[in-house]
């Protein structure tokens, strides 16, 4: 059985008041307890579909944006834009599919450019996520930068750090990339307010996401058990 974890979107530059939108975080029911799935890779477009669908249904007014994890495997299974698209063509909230960072295996390069284009021609936003780190060096997000909306900057990959200020290289890279190429940038992973002040001073963004913010919950409502079938 697997369920839905959400956690807040705030606007840069806005009071954090209300969240603008979610990260979704699948959960599986395993040992009586909810946990990532293993493998991750094992969530098939079926599972996928009811979930957003049911999680769409849940959301409020205010909320304008629901981002997602696919691994690279995933990422380049036509199926998944081909459904994303149905799911986005039935909301006005703006669907956000998030590459991870993770080496899918076999996988090349050509094969994700091949991907994100299907995507584009879909209609769809896909976000690079945690860029800089595992795969998503700045060479990927470059071959898939004509086809892509969103970088995401994972301050968590990054701890333990003395301060902050170490990251002021990192921090500078994307947010000149994204003003380069108009590409909508968030900050993930932000715990405290020294850090909040850092990017409100020198590299403003789009969107906050972090436990200063809000820490995952799940939708209560949101449930789906599969059916025992082939790709699931």
């Amino acid at each position: 059985m697997y369920t839905i974890f959400a956690q807040p979107k705030y606007p840069m530059g806005a009071p954090q008041v209300r969240p603008i939108g979610y990260e979704l975080f699948i959960k599986e029911r395993r040992n009586g307890q909810w946990a990532q799935p293993l493998p991750f890779e094992g969530i098939g477009v079926m599972t996928l579909n009811h979930l957003l669908r049911q999680t769409i249904t849940q959301m409020p007014a205010h909320i304008k944006i629901l981002s997602f994890n696919l691994e690279q495997s995933q990422f380049i299974d036509p199926a998944f834009p081909a459904m994303i698209a149905s799911v986005q063509a039935s909301t006005d909230i703006e669907l956000y599919t998030e590459l991870t960072e993770r080496l899918g295996a076999g996988i090349t390069p050509g094969q994700l450019l091949n991907a994100a284009k299907r995507f584009a021609t879909c209609g769809l936003q896909v976000c690079i996520d945690d860029v800089g780190t595992g795969q998503n060096s700045p060479a990927l997000v470059m071959l898939l930068n004509d086809y892509i909306s969103e970088y995401k900057f994972a301050f968590q990959n990054f701890r333990p750090m003395r301060s902050v200020n170490e990251l002021s290289p990192q921090l500078k890279f994307w947010c000149d990339m994204a003003k380069k190429f108009h590409k909508v940038l968030a900050w993930e992973g932000v715990e405290t307010s020294v850090e909040l002040a850092l990017l409100e001073a020198a590299y403003p963004g789009n969107l906050l996401q972090g436990y200063l913010f809000g820490k995952q919950h799940r939708i209560e409502s949101v449930l789906y058990e599969p059916k025992k079938v082939s790709g699931e």
